[in-house]
């Protein structure tokens, strides 16, 4: 029985999604079922360790370039969607034979192509949120009132494809993310089946990852961390007013550490707040360093509007760094009690969570403990043999 599952998402960036198709693909090649083959298509070649443990299909995908001119744009946008129908209809034809094919990478309410359609008894999809229809429009595209016109088209084509597949299974990575895709799409609940993601922990010598931190980052003081690629929903403006509440009204001594790529305009809100000065934005952090900060860190601040899932507060757990998340979407869910959940849309509220973090060291070690306990839960072997359930729930 083959088994077909695209993984472009794993070569297009360190994203959340590439490392989610990554983890879950790599475990499931480790279950041992002489009945199963897997094959993994993907666009370019990869240094990927997966590659080499099952078979490999490369079907190259275009690669939109940039540029300015308009009417280049245009012409760039139609060919783009020209190749990517005729790279559809070619991974089809090859996968023909497959008893089952995996889309894994599907965000932001996004729909497969209709080329797909042509698998309607052996397709199933994982689309990992809906954010753009749960939270106003400007908190996820910033500055824009109401929804572009590609969103509503792919509401509309999710229910074109509903009704043309009814057998089709949906996998998400929360029960909040369930209800939201179930109510903004309008399907049915039992079509949706919830698999969480999982964490790895790098063994690390507290010693050794101490030394490197400061002599790779240069960051030597206590520090309040944030991890993520800016969006209006991750609420980074939030969390630079909350900080500079807690730094006049309580004096703490702690900097805010800001990781992943940040728009110029969060450094402007800081110096209009006058802590310039208290705020280190470190870009982009490498998968192999993270650790590094979730270690060193007093307190991991997580306070998004919306997540689906929320990885950076598992991550953060694992690694025994106390979590303040957002009580609102999934993080409650994959927090549990081990977090302590805040209203990200009120600064006092997140000020006050960080200045109770921060100055009470038994309730950092009663966090840190709990968080890792929590973690142990969320493991990359459960998820892949949850998904090898899923597809043999579909082929049956």
């Amino acid at each position: 029985m083959k088994i077909a599952i695209l993984t472009d998402s794993i070569e297009k960036g360190p994203t959340s999604i590439g490392k989610y198709t990554e983890n879950f693909v790599e475990n499931l090649l480790k279950i041992k079922d002489r009945n199963i083959e897997i094959i993994l298509i993907h666009g370019e070649k990869s240094d990927s360790d997966i590659y080499k443990k099952a078979n490999e299909l490369v079907i190259p995908y275009f690669k939109i370039k940039r540029s300015r001119n308009f009417l280049i744009k245009v012409l760039l946008f139609m060919f783009n969607r020209i190749h990517s129908s005729l790279r559809n209809l070619k991974i089809i034809r090859t996968v023909s034979n497959c008893a089952l094919v995996h889309i894994p990478h599907l965000a932001g309410a996004a729909a497969p192509s209709l080329e797909y359609l042509l698998l309607y008894n052996k397709l199933i999809v994982t689309l990992h949120g809906v954010a753009p229809l749960v939270v106003p429009p400007k908190l996820y595209f910033r500055d824009r009132e109401s929804l572009p016109l590609s969103l509503k088209i792919c509401v509309y084509l999710w229910k074109y494809i509903f009704k043309r597949i009814p057998k089709l299974q949906l996998i998400t990575v929360s029960h909040s993310e369930k209800r939201n895709i179930s109510k903004n799409l309008d399907i049915p609940p039992e079509k949706i089946k919830v698999i969480y993601h999982g964490v790895n922990v790098e063994s690390i010598k507290k010693s050794e990852h101490k030394l490197k931190f400061i002599e790779k980052y240069g960051i030597n003081f206590p520090f309040i961390f944030h991890l993520s690629a800016y969006q209006p929903k991750k609420n980074v403006e939030g969390l630079i007013k909350a900080f500079a509440v807690a730094k006049k009204r309580y004096k703490i001594k702690e900097k805010l550490v800001i990781g992943g790529r940040q728009p110029d305009h969060l450094k402007e809100l800081a110096k209009r707040l006058g802590i310039e000065n208290d705020i280190i934005f470190v870009g982009f952090i490498p998968e192999q360093d993270l650790h590094l900060f979730y270690s060193n860190a007093e307190v991991f601040v997580f306070p998004s509007f919306h997540e689906s899932f929320g990885m950076p507060v598992l991550e953060a757990m694992a690694y025994g760094c106390p979590v303040i998340t957002s009580n609102v979407f999934s993080m409650p869910e994959i927090a549990g009690k081990a977090a302590i959940l805040v209203d990200p849309h009120n600064i006092e509220e997140l000020a006050n969570a960080i200045y109770k973090v921060v100055s009470n060291k038994a309730l950092r070690r009663k966090l840190a403990k709990l968080g890792v306990e929590r973690a142990k839960k969320f493991t990359w072997e459960r998820c892949a043999k949850e998904h090898l359930r899923a597809y043999m729930g579909v082929i049956a």
